[in-house]
């Protein structure tokens, strides 16, 4: 599907194919991708792996014979549908910039335009404006997602310190893979965004310092939470583990002392059925209850001791 825009000074308007200087490629098919490439003289492949996450983020100018100079802007944006697999929700965002024209290319199953025009249609009054303003909002939905993560580390910690059950583990390997996708994503946004405020004049053509400013910390503010959490993902992981290595360590205790316990009486047992005489009861029909009631006895006794003995002290 192709959308039409015009950027105008009171903001973002409809337009048709004439008045048009800002055009949408959202959920178009190969037909239209096609065309556009054609009509344009776009490079083609522009917008090949358009919906891969691996997708990498890029900056760069180019020559063209029908819209003249060209810079092309690749983004990562965080799709809101927390439903979605991290793969499926990282799509990329394709700007080519030219004097008199901007295109857009969003994944197919993106509804970032929709929802930007809702918050941001009155507010973009040049490409400029539209380019700072989508990062801005990019960005939202990184820290809102953040956000959402630093619920799911708080829950696998307190899970960590009482629990090794499947389901708390199937959690943790599914946040450390988003944090794996968002670490990386934006690492690799960084040095594109990073190369954009200072090796271009796009800063001067925005003229916004407050807009600038707020994308720029939202952009720290994203960055630093993700190694934070991922250091956080890490420490939770190792608690995980050494809590199910002491959960071990205590069964094989037990299992130590229960086979130590049991083998009490089958040694007693089998002293007094050496066949060598001279033993105690050997005589009497009550020398077996008494080979039971010492084992008894001393079964017993065995284990209350090593209930009582404190295994952690080392003499």
């Amino acid at each position: 599907m192709i959308l039409r825009f015009s950027i105008t000074k009171d903001g973002i308007i409809s337009a048709n194919e004439e008045l048009c200087n800002w055009l949408v490629i959202q959920e178009a098919s190969t037909t239209e991708l096609t065309q556009i490439v054609k009509k344009y003289q776009l490079p083609h492949d522009l917008f090949i792996g358009g919906d891969d996450a691996e997708e990498i983020t890029h900056y760069e100018k180019m020559p063209n014979g029908k819209l003249g100079a060209l810079t092309i802007l690749s983004l990562m944006n965080l799709n809101t549908d927390q439903e979605l697999p991290i793969e499926k929700r990282l799509e990329p965002l394709i700007f080519v910039f030219a004097q008199e024209l901007t295109i857009t290319f969003v994944g197919d199953n993106s509804h970032f335009i929709d929802d930007f025009l809702k918050q941001n249609a009155q507010k973009i009054t040049s490409k400029e404006r539209l380019c700072g303003y989508i990062i801005k909002m990019t960005y939202t939905h990184y820290l809102k997602e953040l956000k959402y993560i630093k619920k799911e580390i708080d829950a696998l910690d307190q899970a960590a310190r009482t629990t090794t059950k499947n389901e708390e583990l199937f959690r943790l390997a599914d946040t450390q893979r988003t944090m794996v996708y968002l670490d990386n994503t934006l690492q690799g946004q960084k040095e594109t965004l990073n190369y954009l405020w200072e090796e271009t004049d796009f800063p001067d053509q925005l003229d916004e310092p407050n807009l600038l400013y707020n994308i720029r910390l939202r952009q720290a503010h994203a960055e630093e939470r993700v190694l934070i959490y991922r250091d956080l993902l890490e420490t939770i992981g190792g608690l995980f583990n050494d809590m199910m290595s002491n959960n071990l360590n205590h069964l094989m205790k037990y299992l130590d002392s229960a086979a130590l316990v049991i083998s009490v009486p089958a040694l007693i047992s089998g002293i007094w059925g050496m066949n060598t005489g001279g033993l105690p009861g050997k005589g009497t029909k009550l020398g077996f209850f008494f080979i039971i009631i010492l084992g008894v006895i001393l079964t017993l006794l065995t284990g209350l001791h090593l209930k009582r003995k404190d295994f952690s002290k080392t003499k």
